[in-house]
């Protein structure tokens, strides 16, 4: 069937209405691809999903792949400890993290940051642990945590507080990855564990009946993306970040990976 030339003005421009949209890049996108640091023992946020797996999966993922997407980019992981995921990015050798961390003023004091999900800090143990209701209830007992992160300055300073009381402290062992953190429950050399709320979703999934979340802290964090400091970045990466939100994509993800639906819904407090 041939059409005439009247038509083509009118399926131009339903052309590019079918089209997606793709946002404006930021300064840190270039030759197409997004290289990404991240630590990938923190179920569901970024892990390998296999023995022999090359590339993580996770929630976390799945939010980089879309912002990538949204910049025309094709996403790199780079997989590094935990502690190596700031000055990794210092050094240039990615372009963002974003991997389970958290935004804190010392962080947003070198690098530009922004929440994507609201989330909370619990205290897990094995399901078939008695007499752990708070955070009190740890005198005594061995912690295990993951180095480098803010549950092990929460540990230092509740055993600071313990012993100060006259109380016995902690015995805190600190391990490179979230998963050998949670490890240690199941193998009973530790009686606890500090983790995220997201964690012990997916746990309950995963690893259905062996834990339990005996308390959950009151105050909410704010998981963050960071890249090199850059005040028009900040904005495009913020849109970004809202459309996913607004859209409904970061809530399908949570969905997809067993999240609390809250955590991608709540109000997030943007850093200025």
């Amino acid at each position: 069937m041939r059409l005439s030339l009247a038509c083509l003005p009118a399926l131009a421009v339903l052309a590019l209405a079918a089209a997606p949209v793709q946002a404006a890049a930021p300064s840190f996108v270039k030759g197409g691809t997004l290289s990404l640091c991240t630590d990938p023992t923190f179920a569901p946020m970024e892990f390998f999903q296999h023995p022999g797996d090359k590339l993580p999966v996770g929630f976390d993922i799945d939010v980089a792949t879309a912002l990538a997407k949204r910049w025309g980019a094709t996403l790199r992981p780079i997989a590094m400890d935990f502690t190596g995921l700031m000055p990794g990015l210092d050094a240039k050798r990615c372009d963002m993290v974003l991997s389970g961390i958290f935004i804190t003023p010392e962080r947003l004091a070198h690098f530009q940051g922004l929440p994507y999900i609201a989330t909370s800090q619990v205290i897990l143990i094995n399901a078939k642990t008695k007499g752990i209701a708070k955070p009190e209830d740890l005198s005594g007992k061995v912690v295990s945590v993951q180095a480098g992160t803010l549950y092990e300055k929460r540990l230092h300073a509740l055993d600071d507080a313990l012993k100060a009381k006259g109380q016995p402290g902690l015995t805190i062992q600190a391990y490179p990855g979230g998963a050998d953190t949670v490890q240690q429950l199941t193998t009973g050399r530790a009686a606890a564990a500090i983790t995220q709320d997201t964690e012990a979703a997916w746990r309950a999934i995963a690893q259905k009946g062996q834990f339990a979340v005996a308390y959950v802290y009151p105050a909410t964090d704010q998981f963050g993306v960071f890249f090199a400091k850059n005040p028009a970045d900040y904005k495009l990466v913020k849109a970004d970040i809202e459309a996913l939100r607004a859209d409904g994509t970061l809530a399908r993800f949570a969905a997809k990976w067993h999240l609390p639906a809250s955590d991608a819904t709540a109000a997030l407090t943007w850093p200025e």
